[in-house]
């Protein structure tokens, strides 16, 4: 839903990936790489500085020129990638430790030496698009050998590993040239991944072109001679595409899936996002009613999240009232029905409360990408219990960021990709001021279930974040409705490697390849 949370662009990506030219061809890697592979994205990136894009919308855009450090596979297990050894020296999740690949060369021919991926991580804590919250952690990135990195944090960052891969994009790691003019990495690639930004047959906006990074160090993850993004803002283009088959492979949204399916094509899904209200104004600053856990909890049970999912997604998505997925650590199985619809029970604890005839409150939306929908079928069925919500509707991702950010709101509508819920607590449980806590509301319990969970040993955390995702459900932070699949349709007797999972997006710069 925002830049500045870039989580958001994991639900709103509507992307067709083909191939325009021969899809086919026998071999992939190196020489034998197929000729050309399309990708048309709904809107053009953010920025091509990879620390400053938004994960997932931006992502294809970046992965294909920038290698990082890790790779997240679809199973969740963290791989190598330019660092081949890492791990936690000591306790407390405070000091990490990578040992990077020999031999490895930036596409403009200069080494990746642990000083320049030090460099590079560098400035992606001091000026990445969430170096605010992620990041925040992070004390000081220093080369302790020529191939050997340490990252020290003043508090405990337990998920580091997975901050340096290829979905969170942190660990994309720049060249020594890109950082000596940061400006220029807006609108050029200056990596280490398997292709390279050919900006002679690019249009900023438009199309986005990739050709192979010659000095790439592993050739076999080269599938094609080049890779073009182009940009189509209709989701039903591109449906249309793969269907007549001048595209192979494009992301759905839910009233789209059964056509695909009778159309012969092959459609994946896995749970990506959560969407809701967020009840942001926790201290009443501006709403005196949200200031109470009974007003908060009543809007929860007001809300039927049944009906709202099945209209909206259908069966690609999940009533819910927890921001986590399946398969994430902070995941609470039976917190997905914490608060059943149920009126009457609503009524009571805003009678108790002291507001019997209910109240006023004024919310923001975004209409960008329908994000709009969800959060308003949830007004509506507050007014069976006496809410009215007065409310404003943006129409830009840069609107729905300025007016969330001025505490204007009391109520948000959200979106927001699955993440570890480390990172989650940092945007929406912590005291940093953020889109999904603009007032930055602090709970010191909540506070300290977090800090245990954050330096606890790894096979401990998931137990110590699932209480405090039930401890911040209880206290009704947010209306949380639904969980919502991402979808992709694709011609399987042409594409191979295309995956999709929580939290993963197909891996179009290694994997997604002809069959």
């Amino acid at each position: 839903m925002s830049r500045h949370r870039a989580v958001v662009g994991m639900i709103s990506i509507a992307l067709v990936t083909g191939s325009v030219a021969a899809c086919g061809g026998g071999s992939t890697g190196g020489s034998n790489a197929a000729e050309t592979l399309t990708v048309v994205a709904s809107a053009a990136p953010a920025t091509l500085d990879p620390v400053k894009a938004n994960v997932g919308s931006d992502n294809w855009f970046v992965n294909l020129a920038y290698d990082t450090l890790l790779r997240l596979g679809p199973d969740g297990d963290v791989q190598p990638g330019l660092a081949v050894r890492w791990g936690y020296v000591g306790k407390n999740n405070t000091t990490f430790e990578l040992k990077l690949r020999e031999g490895v060369k930036f596409a403009d021919g200069t080494p990746l030496t642990a000083q320049a991926v030090a460099a590079s991580l560098d400035y992606a804590r001091k000026n990445g698009l969430n170096a605010a919250t992620w990041s925040s952690a992070i004390e000081s990135v220093t080369a302790t050998g020529p191939l050997t990195v340490r990252i020290n944090c003043s508090t405990p960052h337990p998920v580091l590993p997975l901050l340096l891969d290829q979905i969170q994009l942190v660990g994309s790691v720049i060249s020594p040239k890109g950082l000596a003019d940061p400006s220029k990495m807006g609108a050029n690639s200056f990596g280490a991944g398997p292709y390279v930004l050919d900006s002679a047959q690019s249009a900023s906006g438009d199309h986005y072109t990739y050709t192979p990074n010659p000095n790439y160090w592993d050739k076999s993850r080269i599938h094609w001679k080049k890779v073009v993004i182009k940009v189509v803002t209709n989701p039903s283009s591109a449906l249309d595409a793969v269907k007549t088959g001048q595209a192979d492979l494009t992301a759905l949204v839910a009233n789209q899936a059964d056509t695909a399916k009778s159309s012969g094509l092959a459609v994946i899904n896995a749970p990506i996002a959560f969407a809701g209200v967020n009840l942001a104004d926790r201290d009443g600053t501006l709403a005196k009613p949200l200031a109470d856990v009974r007003v908060r909890q009543a809007l929860n049970y007001a809300v039927d999240r049944q009906a709202i999912t099945q209209a909206i997604f259908k069966e690609y998505g999940q009533p819910t009232t927890q921001l986590s997925l399946p398969g994430l650590d902070g995941y609470v199985p039976d917190y997905d029905n914490r608060y059943p619809y149920d009126p009457a029970k609503a009524k009571k604890l805003l009678a108790e409360a002291g507001y019997p005839d209910g109240f006023t409150l004024r919310a923001e939306v975004q209409g960008v990408n329908g994000f709009d929908l969800l959060p308003q079928a949830v007004f509506q069925q507050w007014k069976q219990v006496g809410v009215t919500v007065n409310v404003v509707t943006d129409t830009t991702v840069g609107a729905f960021l300025s007016n969330a950010m001025s505490k204007s709101f009391p109520a948000l509508g959200f979106a927001y990709g699955g993440l570890p819920t480390y990172l989650t607590s940092l945007d929406w449980m912590l005291p940093h001021a953020s889109p999904f806590n603009p007032f930055a509301s602090q709970d010191p319990k909540l506070a300290k279930l977090l800090e245990s969970a954050a330096s606890a040993p790894q096979a401990r955390q998931p137990g110590l974040y699932r209480e405090a995702m039930r401890y911040v459900v209880d206290q009704a932070w947010f209306v949380a409705v639904s969980r919502q699949d991402q979808i992709f349709a694709f011609d399987g007797k042409k594409l191979d490697g295309v995956t999709v999972a929580s939290g993963y997006l197909p891996d179009l710069a290694w994997e997604v390849k002809p069959r």
